[in-house]
């Protein structure tokens, strides 16, 4: 298998491919080796579902960077530029999921940020844990979700046009909020090939909806990642820039 090719160009608008190496230099999901997709042979790296990392919906990698404008959907406050999801490493999740390696995703918010617990499982894109921080970097809760949440379902019959399913789990709350309770999120495909314009540029996506206690909207393109997010939630979303 050749070398894949990563992002020769990603959009009319130019936004382009920084290479294949690693900045995190942290080992790969799929190979261990670090190398950001392509392993030690110069193969591409295969993601659990048999396809390559960087053709997934989600392509996670250590060291890939998402910066977002921000926006509140009750206008309250300013809009932020450039904040950024970055993926840091992989870490065992720890608590009842031990044993268990995520990615370790850094996300600034809006107000405060978040570390999130994400991996592949199989088609599923899926978050084991989530640690909320306040504006001063305090620690103000963490969600640990059994067996997990659903981030995304990557199966070929949930990315066609009119699919509709829905996933449970069982969220645990520690610090402000704390509790647990059973949950039940419904999805829909609202197109698997919408055309949407953002900052970074415009993407043939695919538009999914997730209704339950938060309803957003959430645009993705394969081999980018998210670049737009609308809702309910505490914040709306807008690429700007990606870095693999």
């Amino acid at each position: 298998m050749r070398r894949l090719a990563i992002f020769t160009s990603l959009v009319t608008a130019g936004l382009a491919a920084c290479g294949s190496s690693n900045p995190g230099g942290a080992a790969d999901s799929a190979t261990g080796d670090g190398n950001g997709g392509i392993d030690a042979s110069g193969d591409a790296v295969l993601g659990p579902d048999g396809t390559p990392v960087d053709t997934r919906y989600n392509p996670w990698k250590v060291g890939s960077v998402w910066s977002y404008k921000l926006t509140d959907p009750n206008g309250q406050i300013p809009d932020a530029l450039n904040k950024k999801t970055t993926i840091m490493n992989e870490v065992d999740v720890g608590g009842v999921h031990a044993g268990t390696m995520a990615f370790l995703v850094h996300v600034e918010q809006l107000q405060g940020s978040k570390d999130v617990y994400e991996t592949f499982n199989g088609d599923l894109d899926v978050r084991y844990k989530t640690i909320h921080y306040g504006q001063n970097g305090a620690m103000t809760s963490t969600d640990v979700d059994t067996p997990y949440r659903l981030k995304l379902d990557e199966s070929t019959a949930h990315v066609t046009t009119g699919a509709t399913f829905s996933q449970s789990f069982t969220e645990t709350t520690t610090g402000q909020g704390a509790g647990t309770s059973n949950k039940t999120e419904n999805w829909q495909v609202i197109s698997d090939s919408e055309q949407v314009t953002v900052i970074a540029g415009t993407f043939t996506t695919l538009h999914v909806r997730r209704t339950g206690s938060k309803p957003q909207d959430y645009w993705y393109a394969r081999g980018v990642g998210k670049v737009k997010e609308t809702g309910s939630g505490s914040q709306d979303e807008e690429l700007m820039s990606y870095t693999p």
